[in-house]
């Protein structure tokens, strides 16, 4: 075989090959729900349709990445019981101010995700990041539970252990809420709910301007980035996720510190869940692809030609 002019056989256009990179695993912070905690016909536990097992938090460049693992299905789930015969996912919200939560709502400083579309009762019904103008509770809508209270005692009277996984609980009550130090970034400590007689819990936006968008990210592509809800107990039947730009927030800088106190329920409060995560560390995003230059190419096309060439001579 004879080659003559290599680079007119190439072409003088610029080649370049598109190379994937494996996922990067990122450093995970979880918060682990009770496991007998979700009331579901009137059961607590029995691995009901509103048990949460629990969140986690990463943090890749720009992005913020929030996963779920619980057995209600992102579309919610049907129950003649509510008002509509149907009980979704409430909003996540996210709180970046130090603050407890119903501080933080009062002042403005509360962030939360929209995640189930119109299959919800919320204020806004297009997915995505929002500053939160006003919350609202939807539990009586959906034959649920007003109060924290109310869910923690039924809750512990069938004994379970009602916890919003490892926040404290009474960040959900300013009147004893002590400090963001209080709240345990432990992986598995399960706060429990206080007894005292907690305002309506507002598990919903009654309204908010939307800052930016969010991208779903199923298991198998969490799974890649190194989540693993398993190896924390954690053994819901939908682990989904999603990611949403960092910038997009626009914190003030003297939250940009804090930690997140990141918390969602189902819209009739059977069970709720949370992580607190500190967001300080990162890992740099890890490129789709690498473009290999035409040179890069030209070479090894010229070196297989050659190592064939040689073949057919021998």
């Amino acid at each position: 075989m004879k080659f003559t002019n290599l680079s007119a056989a190439l072409g003088a256009a610029s080649l370049t090959i598109a190379v994937s990179l494996p996922a990067q695993a990122l450093p995970w912070t979880y918060g682990i729900d009770s496991f007998n905690d979700g009331v579901t016909a009137s059961i607590a536990g029995n691995n009901g349709a509103f048990e949460f097992y629990g969140m986690a938090i990463a943090v890749e460049g720009d992005k913020i990445y929030v996963a779920l693992n619980a057995n209600l299905d992102i579309s919610g789930y049907a129950d003649a019981g509510a008002d509509d015969d149907h009980i979704g996912w409430g909003d996540l919200f996210l709180n970046f101010s130090g603050q407890d939560y119903g501080t933080a709502l009062a002042n403005a400083n509360l962030f939360a995700l929209h995640i189930s579309g119109t299959d919800s009762d919320s204020g806004v019904q297009a997915n995505g990041l929002y500053k939160v103008n006003s919350a609202k509770s939807v539990a009586s809508a959906n034959s649920g539970f007003n109060t924290l209270a109310d869910h923690a005692s039924n809750v512990n009277g069938q004994g379970g252990t009602a916890s919003v996984s490892n926040i404290d609980g009474n960040y959900f009550d300013p009147a004893s809420y002590r400090s963001p130090v209080a709240v345990s970034p432990g992986l598995n400590r399960r706060a429990p709910i206080p007894p005292a007689d907690l305002k309506y819990h507002k598990n919903v936006m009654g309204s908010g301007t939307k800052i930016g968008d969010i991208a779903a990210i199923d298991l198998p592509s969490l799974s890649a980035k190194g989540l693993n809800f398993r190896s924390k107990g954690a053994v819901g039947s939908k682990t989904f996720g999603f990611s949403f730009s960092k910038a997009d927030l626009n914190l003030p800088e003297e939250f940009k510190d804090n930690q997140l106190i990141a918390s969602i329920f189902a819209e009739c409060n059977n069970d709720g869940m949370g992580v607190v995560a500190d967001l300080t560390a990162t890992v740099p995003e890890t490129p789709e692809s690498v473009p290999e230059p035409a040179s890069t190419l030209s070479f090894l096309v010229v070196v297989g030609g050659a190592i064939g060439l040689r073949r057919r001579r021998g």
